[in-house]
């Protein structure tokens, strides 16, 4: 498996991880520690590609629009 496919495979798995836990929203926002994420690099660059926001205070929330 190649650095690119792990990458995109760990980003599947954030984006499910947010789904599960329902954090859709600034108000349903997680930290990456209660979601489980431990190496954030994936979670950063679906940050800066808008597929999760920050919502303060170190919470994150997966876009659904």
């Amino acid at each position: 498996m190649n650095v690119v496919t792990a990458l995109l495979m760990n980003k599947k798995k954030i984006i499910k991880l947010f789904e599960l836990s329902k954090a859709f929203s600034a108000d349903s926002a997680k930290t990456l520690d209660e979601l489980g994420i431990y190496n954030p690099d994936a979670a950063f660059e679906l940050l800066y590609d808008n597929v999760i926001s920050a919502a303060g205070n170190g919470k994150y929330y997966l876009n659904r629009d």
